[in-house]
């Protein structure tokens, strides 16, 4: 690694942490529970339950745009789109942000990537809402209003890396490719989600689930640090981040950020958008 040191961005909260914080002004919480196999399910999750004053975000069609026949499955949303979802979720430059799921972080860390990008103070939940529910702490079923912010945040994607720089990437090696996916994905098994089964040429995988103890938390920084210098071995611009359609792929910067290694860029087409490249390209 680079004996620079790098530039790291904020990442996590504790329950305790966050129960200080509620009710306060400019905090906002975004619920992020989100299920690949069933769109509808986060949303009645929530209103079973949530943190207070938690917004439920629509992971699908707030943190993405529609998908295409070129794009992966959750391509990014339309910068002026996001700005206005921001605003609507009373969220500006000056808010403090929590955001949580209940799979570990691997959802809420899209949210958090993309909040971090607009130089919002934003954090994930540390064990999320299951740690919030076994420590006994108030859930609410009120599904929460949110109050709209009187201006708008000005929107960019400065980390996000386009399917045409990872094809340029075969001739000019300017990064390596490390993939969330779980390793039977990765090496092409039991793969479910998308229509042909495999890796992007070069990749290298480092499965998101790595980065969490079996209690759903995020290993300690120092462990995650170790382990993570076993695979790194430049600086951090040379490492670009993807999985099936760039959420967990998410989860990988925020725990290298936790552990006090700079990461950001994340392939955001992900595996999802180079199957659909390689069917055309079979077809041709």
């Amino acid at each position: 690694m680079s004996e620079e040191k790098p530039v790291l961005l904020k990442t996590l909260i504790n329950t305790n942490e966050l129960a200080t914080l509620l009710g306060q002004p400019n905090v906002v919480v975004l619920d992020c529970r989100f299920y690949l196999t069933d769109h509808a399910k986060g949303r009645s999750e929530y209103e079973k339950g949530h943190i207070p004053g938690a917004i439920f975000v629509d992971v699908h069609h707030e943190l993405a745009s529609p998908e295409t026949q070129t794009t992966g499955r959750h391509p990014l949303p339309d910068e002026n789109v996001f700005s206005k979802q921001l605003q609507d979720w009373g969220i500006e430059t000056h808010s403090k942000v929590v955001v949580y799921d209940d799979m570990g972080g691997a959802i809420a860390a899209r949210a958090w990537w993309m909040l971090s990008q607009q130089d919002i103070d934003v954090r994930v939940l540390n064990g999320g809402f299951p740690a919030w529910v076994k420590e006994g702490r108030d859930v609410s079923q009120t599904p929460t209003v949110p109050v709209a912010a009187e201006h708008k945040v000005a929107v960019s994607f400065p980390w996000a890396i386009t399917e045409q720089a990872v094809i340029e990437n075969f001739e000019t090696n300017q990064f390596q490719l490390v993939d969330a996916r779980s390793s039977d994905r990765f090496n092409g098994e039991n793969e479910t989600m998308d229509p042909v089964a495999g890796h992007i040429p070069g990749a290298i995988n480092r499965p998101f689930a790595d980065n969490l103890d079996p209690d759903g938390y995020f290993k300690p920084a120092e462990q995650l640090h170790v382990e993570w210098q076993d695979w790194l071995s430049d600086d951090c611009d040379a490492y670009v981040y993807y999985c099936g359609s760039g959420v967990t792929a998410c989860h990988n910067v925020l725990a290298l950020n936790y552990a006090g290694i700079g990461a950001k860029q994340v392939y955001v087409g992900s595996w999802s958008q180079w199957a659909k490249r390689m069917l055309r390209a079979t077809a041709l």
